[in-house]
Formats: C-alpha cells, structure tokens, sequence
C-alpha cells in the first residue's frame, strides 16, 4: 500500500509538471494566501501587541483621561488617590511619572527619560528595582559597554545618588512604546501627598483579579471618579493610549483584509481546480467507461491536492518570511522601527490546514460531478465539457473575486482618506495643505533675522502661497532638551543690606574681570535694569544660584543678576563689604558709592531644576495650530522697549512641574540667562498616532532666533512650478548660502516622524488589496478562458452564418461585462454592511464618492482585461478547424 502510495505522488508530480502553467498558477495562488494571511497577521500583532514582557500580560489594564478633543493622558494625582481606595475589580491600582531629567553617570551629565514606577508595576515589567534604579538596554549598552560590572554603581539624580540594581529587558524601550525610557526608579505613594492634588503627571495601571473583563473594570473607575470624568480603561500592550484606540479602530480592517485575501485565494484555488476538472472531464468519463472505479479517481485527485497544496504551503511560508524584511524596506526609517513582525502559531496553521482542505475538496469534486453510470452522457457533450451546475458554481465564484476585491479597495481607500481624516484633531484640521519652507541664516557670530525677513518677503511674492508662522522644531521632531532652574514668582520678600557701587575703569581695576557665574554688561542690557555681585554679596542672596534671580532695588525696581565677580587682593577694606554694581560707564557718569543699601530678595531659591523641551517660535504660531491659551498672555511679535525674556509654556510643562500657577515665574538656563513665564498654551496633537506631546517651553523668535527655521506657508495650489518658483527665490537672497533649502508638506513630516502605525496599517491594506486584484486577474482569466473554450463550436457557427469578428469579441466582453455588474453590486452592497456594522464603534466617516467610485471601478477594470485575451482568441477562430476537431 505504501508503495502504490508514493507510486500515486510520483504520478501526481509528473502530471502537474507536465502543465506548467496550471501547475504555477496554483503554486502561487496557495502561497500569496497562506503566506499574505501568515504575514498580515503577524505584522497586526506587532502593532498592537509590541512584545513586552509582562509578569501576567493579560491582567495588566491601563487607565487613563481623555480631554474634550479625546485624546489621552495621565491622571491627576487627586484623582490617582480615589482610585487607590479598595476596589473588587482590581488587586492593586499604581502610578508611573515620567520626567525627562538632568543624571550624572560615569561623571558624565546627560538629559534623560526617568520613569518612577511603584512596586508592583515594576514587578509586571520585570525591573528588579528594590531601592535602587534600572537602567534600560540602551544606556547599558552605550554607558557601560554592556558590562556585567555596572550593577552596584551609582547614578545621581535630582543631587541623590542611586546603586544600579538591574538591567532592562530589551524589549522593553519604556513604559509607552512611542517614547523610550532610559532610567527606571521606584516611586513611593507618600512621596504624592502633601503636594498640588490637581496636577495631571501620573500614568495609572492597575492589575485585575481573576475573570475581571476591562468593562467591569471600567465601570469600577467610573464609580469611583464619577461618570462626569472621561476615563478609559484598556489592556496594558506597551502601545500609547491614544494609539490604541486609533489602532482598534484599524485592526478590524486588517484582520478583515487578511480573511479576504485567503478568501479570494481559496477561491482561485477551487476555480483553477474545477477547470482543471472541466478540462479532464471527457477523460474522467472514458476511463469510468473502461472500468475505472470513483475510489480509483478519488485517489489519484486526493494525490494531486495534497501535492499542490503541501508544495504552496511551503512557498507561503517562505514568502511571510521574506515579507518580514521586504515590507520595512518600502516605509520610511522612521516608521520601520516601529514595524515588529510577530507570526502567532495558530492562525499559520489554521490557514495552512483550510487552504489545504479546500484544495483537497476543489480536487476531488469531479470525481462526485461525474456520472459514472452514465458516462456516455458526458462524452457526447459539446467539447467533451460538462456544463450546467460546475459552471454555475464557477461563475459563482468569479463573482465572489470581485465583490470581495471591491470590499478590499473600498477598505484600503477608507483608511487612507477617510480613517486619516476623522483621526485629525482641531490643529490637523485647521490646516490646509501646508508647506513647509526650512532655510539657515548666516550666523557670525548672531542670528542675522533680518535673512528670515527676506525670506518672508519672497514667499509673499510666490503665487498661492501665505505666511502662516516661523517655528525651530516642527510637529513630530524629536525634542530638544534644556535644562533650568525656576524661580516661582512671591509676594514674600526678606531685606539684604548692600553696597551700591558702579562699574567703571577704576573699579574694575578692584575686581576680577573674568566672572565666576554669569556674564557682564552688554549692548543689549542698555534698556533693562541689571546688575553684578561679588560673591560676598551673592552669599547674601542665593549662593551658586544667585545668577538669573530678580531682586527690587531701595526704589522698588526689580533688578536681574546676570553675574558674579570675584573682588581683587588689592581691593581696600571700605570697599569688601557685599557690593552690587551696576553698569557705570563711565567716570563722569557714574554716581557715588552707597553704602549699606536695602534690598528686597524674594523668600524662595531657584532650587528646583527641571527640563523642557525647547521651540523658537513666531507669534502667530500659536494662533495657526490652533493652540489655544489657557493662562497669561502670548508674547508680542516684536520686541517692547525694556521688556525682559519672556516666554510661554505648554499645559504638560504646567502640569508637570508647576504646582501652583507658572505665571511670573522665572526660568534661568545653565548660563544664568533669565526667561520669565508669561503664559500658558494648550497642546493638539495633529493626529491621533503623533507621539505624546513633550514639557515645552517657546521662545519668541525675536529674542532667541536659531540658525535654522522654518516657515510654515498655506499653499492651496501646491504644484511643482510653486516649489520652483520659491526654491528660485529663496535662492536669489543676496548672502552666502549656509545650507540647502528644503520644501516639503507638512503631511509629508508626519508621515516621516509620528504616523508610522497609521502608514503601515495603510501599507497593509494597499499590499492586500494588490495581491486580492492580482490573484482575481489571475482566476479570472481561467475563467473567461475556459468559457471561451466551452463556446467555441458555438462562436464557430456564429462566424460561419456570418457574425463578424467584432461581435464575437463582444459577446465575450458582454459577459465579463455581466460578471463585473454582479460582482460589484454585491462588493458595495457588502462594502456599506462593513460601514454600518464591524466600523460602527468607531469615529469614522463614508470614504468619499471618489473613493466609492475607485473601489466599483478597479475590480471591473480588472475583469474586463481579464477577457481581452480570451476575447481576442474567440475572435480569430477558424471555423473550419474547430469543425474538423469536434467531429
């Protein structure tokens, strides 16, 4: 039996070698199925499932508040308190703050993401915290080089210093996958009392209790909170809150996309097999009329499947693997880190063992359509071809290609138009169509800012083009971190007795002229009051921090310390008491000495040291993103005549690191440079998959201009003689050219920097509904020719009473016409169910009419070149010769 087992394979092989064309066909169809169904589904689980190792991965929830524009963040540490009552649904309930941070390690100082974390949150992330800290892979493997020998040492941070108690998993990047972490650190509940309850920093995770679903534990939330705050609770995968409620919105459509690609492969594979059939039909029949048995036939097309259907399995496979790295190499650097390919086991083989029994089931059908009672029946059949029921079933199923094609395209044009434009939020929204214009100004030793003024004067000169705002960092760019020391604003001041003298020629005979902190007098401070100090007088005031801090003079007026200074050896004793100066400039101008003098100095020290992410922006900046302000005011556009630095924060700066209100604050940088808060703006995220908006600080542009900016420009008529036109001016700017011009849309940044998931999921889609239109040409042609063949005694007649060739070719176009009519209704009508049903949990609109019309259009398209070869051939018979054969 074995032998004639593999007798039976052998014959098998030989038979489908001997039609290659078949025989490739069905190769390629199983494999695009079993292998596109393998990868899409791996490439869903790495979306939405990133890979963290958890303690217990399906019992960890995140819990998190949406703002009125719905998108995610933390929670107040009031409201974290609440939650921390006992509740049923959960076994604990902790928080998570992440900061960036200013560390000393290895004597190196570096800004870095710290992530405080509770014991048993760190205990699901597997971080063997203790009482020290954990360092992720990354700082490892850059810092220590890998070695085992960095546990024990120690990492400063906030002026504590830390032991290095563990290493990260690899896997885990940070607490959200769109922001790494470098330094984990335990955090302690009573740490969060007895400071401002309202602050929104805390990231809140809880682990459920055995069979809890994420409703139950959603409405617990909700009755500890009250149902007037908006408060989400979703499983813990590592992916940011509001990137994953943008991604369940998608996974449906890409699960549905990899079903409907198997689907369509499955019925290729039946509808070359019965074909197949058809073709052998009038063989089937003689040898059931020579003696053949059904079990005798049955065996051999069972052979027949199983060789096909083993042999495309393994080319399915390997083309999932090899999808694995070709995908990444179509998307951007940026977005194929984000792309993590995790095959789960089951769905492979459940594809593998269905597609294997249909084919098995498509192969042995002929042995159950033929009459084996009555083979003469078939045999006198037109063409020796069984006709009726078969064919039926095969018209069947060319109709579901492309009712099924039509549903892929209407998918994959829902998700790059309509999905991508109800994630937008107000800012995304208030947009349109923006361009954007980098140019780099001569710096030697400043910021010529008279350059950005011709460049604004040229893009005015461009047609179709208006001047919306100059920024330094752009929606999506990577943060640029500075830090600071703060300074809060107080109506509480101490007196300090001091010296007033003046900084002349014969007075800087009696000081060093090099300062210890800080600077001396410039051009710019002719406008402001400022002043130095000795260090005896800087002992009085704040020490080391003295350099940025604001003081009110014996008048009332405040007075800025820009610097410390060192009094000389030769400096006589009536002149060593602590002294300010001022800037006297020159002997006849500077007044006398006064002695002990009374100062106000706030009761507060810029101790606190924090850091922002740093933007030089426009005024209009604001206003155009459509970021609204909610305490102080915005900075002028230009600069006032003795007005200090200012700035503006954004909400997570105000939130993070201000427990009472940021306005009048004072923010001084590593050089003693002083910045005043002013205002505070709201943040909008221009897409539901940027990453989280960082603490930021923006600088007006007329204060600290940066070389390299960038003007943001409405261009309604985007085209390539626009961008000509305005790289050709920006160009002709009389001045050496530091750097190229670079133009690009804002949609095109994104795409580069913060909608990596939204671009793979469309990626997916796009490839799915390619391979679906591809393996539906394919089955399609089979179809249309076979039924071409079947007719040919029929065309014949047809030519030989008259009928021109033309018609022919028509009748045979006429019913692929027919086909495509059927098939497209069915793909709409079915299109519209997917809306109203499997998408009705979901913000998402109808796709446009273009994309209704792209989604009826492609697959008839496709149907009808499908019957260009087969029409051509019906055209060109020859009567006489298809005579002669069927006699």
């Amino acid at each position: 039996m074995l032998t004639e087992f593999f007798f039976t394979i052998r014959k098998s092989t030989r038979a489908f070698a001997r039609a290659p064309v078949l025989s490739l066909a069905l190769l390629f169809t199983i494999a695009l199925g079993v292998g596109s169904n393998a990868s899409i589904y791996g490439f869903v689980q790495g979306l939405t499932h990133p890979g963290y190792s958890l303690e217990y991965p399906n019992r960890i929830v995140s819990i998190f508040k949406q703002d009125r524009f719905r998108a995610a963040g933390p929670l107040s540490r009031n409201e974290f308190q609440l939650l921390q009552q006992p509740v049923d649904a959960f076994d604990w309930i902790e928080a998570a703050r992440v900061t960036p941070s200013d560390i000393t390690i290895n004597d190196r100082s570096e800004i870095v993401t710290v992530a405080a974390v509770m014991p048993n949150l760190a205990a699901a992330l597997k971080l063997p915290l203790g009482n020290g800290v954990v360092l992720s892979y990354r700082i490892w493997q850059s810092d220590f080089d890998g070695r085992t020998d960095a546990i024990g040492n120690h990492v400063r941070i906030d002026n504590v210093d830390y032991p290095i108690t563990g290493v990260a998993p690899i896997e885990l990047e940070g607490l959200y996958r769109d922001g790494p972490t470098d330094v984990w650190m335990p955090l302690q509940a009573a740490s969060l009392k007895g400071v401002d309850g309202s602050a929104r920093d805390l990231w809140v995770f809880a682990g459920l209790r055995p069979a809890v679903s994420t409703g139950r534990a959603e409405a617990a939330v909700h009755w500890k909170l009250g149902d007037s705050v908006a408060v989400s609770v979703i499983p813990f995968t590592g992916t940011p809150p509001r990137m994953a409620q943008g991604l369940s919105r998608i996974v449906r459509l890409l699960n549905f996309a990899a079903g409907a690609v198997f689907f369509i492969a499955c019925i290729n594979v039946g509808s070359l097999l019965l074909g197949r059939a058809l073709r052998r039909s009038g063989e089937t029949s003689l040898r059931v009329a020579l003696g053949a048995t059904r079990a005798k036939l049955g065996g051999e097309l069972l052979s027949d499947s199983i060789v096909i259907s083993l042999a495309g399995g393994a080319l399915g496979m390997l083309l999932a693997v090899w999808s694995e790295h070709a995908i990444p190499a179509l998307l951007f650097q940026q977005d194929a880190e984000h792309l993590v390919f995790a095959p789960q086991l089951l769905p492979i083989v459940a594809a593998s063992l269905l597609c294997v029994s249909v084919t098995v089931l498509c192969g042995i059908v002929p042995v159950f359509a033929t009459s084996t009672d009555r083979p003469w029946t078939v045999l006198r059949r037109e063409s020796g071809l069984p006709s009726g029921t078969v064919q039926r079933v095969r018209t069947g199923l060319a109709v579901g290609q492309i009712a099924m094609c039509c549903m892929l395209v209407t998918c994959a044009v829902l998700v790059t138009e309509s999905f991508h434009s109800a994630l937008e939020t107000a800012s995304g929204k208030r947009l349109v169509d923006p361009i954007l214009l980098t140019v780099q100004a001569p710096a030697d030793p400043d910021v010529d800012t008279r350059y950005f003024a011709k460049v604004e004067q040229k893009a005015r000169s461009t047609a179709a083009l208006s001047q919306l705002a100059w920024a330094a960092r752009l929606p999506g760019d990577q943060p640029t971190w500075r830090s600071f020391r703060v300074q809060p604003s107080t109506s509480n001041y101490r007196e300090a007795a001091l010296d007033i003298d003046w900084l002349t020629p014969e007075t800087l005979d009696l000081i060093d002229t090099q300062p210890t902190a800080g600077r001396l007098f410039s051009l710019r401070d002719q406008a402001r009051k400022v002043a130095v100090v000795d260090e005896e007088a800087a002992a009085l005031l704040f020490g080391r921090e003295t350099v940025g801090t604001f003081i009110q003079d014996p008048a009332g007026v405040p007075t800025e310390i820009i610097g410390v200074v060192r009094r000389s050896a030769t400096s006589p004793l009536d002149r060593q008491r602590p002294t300010i100066y001022y800037n006297g400039g020159g002997p006849s101008a500077a007044p006398e000495r006064v002695s002990r003098a009374r100062f106000l100095v706030p009761n507060v020290s810029p101790s606190t040291q924090i850091v922002l992410n740093v933007n030089v922006v426009s005024q209009s900046y604001f206003d155009e993103l459509g970021l609204p302000l909610i305490a102080g005011q915005e900075f002028s556009n230009r600069q006032l005549a003795g007005e200090d630095r200012v700035a503006v924060i954004n909400q997570e700066a105000a939130a993070l690191y201000f427990s009472r209100s940021p306005l009048g604050a004072g923010l001084i940088d590593d050089d003693g440079v002083r910045t005043a808060v002013i205002g505070v703006v709201g943040s909008h995220l221009l897409g539901a998959f940027q990453r989280q908006e960082e603490p930021t600080i923006y600088l007006p542009m007329w204060q600290d201009p940066l070389p390299r900016m960038t003007l943001i420009l409405e261009g309604s008529k985007w085209n390539d003689r626009i961008v000509t036109d305005l790289r050709r001016g920006i160009e002709s700017i009389p001045g050496p050219k530091v750097a190229p011009v670079v133009i690009k849309t804002l949609d095109r940044q994104l795409a580069q920097s913060g909608l990596a998931p939204l671009r793979i999921a469309t990626l997916i889609l796009g490839a799915s509904a390619s391979t679906a239109l591809g393996l539906s040409f394919l089955g399609l042609i089979s179809v249309q020719s076979d039924a071409e063949r079947q007719r040919r005694r029929e065309l014949a007649l047809h030519m030989a009473f008259g009928a021109q060739r033309w018609h022919i070719a028509f009748a045979v176009f006429k019913r692929a016409a027919r086909l495509a009519s059927a098939g497209t209704l069915i793909g709409m009508s079915l299109s519209l169910a997917i809306l109203h049903v499997v998408l009705r949990e979901a913000a998402i609109s109808s796709p446009p009419i273009w994309g209704w019309l792209i989604a009826a259009l492609t697959p008839a398209l496709a149907v009808m070149i499908a019957a260009a070869l087969p029409a051509y051939r019906a055209s060109i018979v020859n009567p006489v010769t298809v005579m002669g054969d069927d006699r």
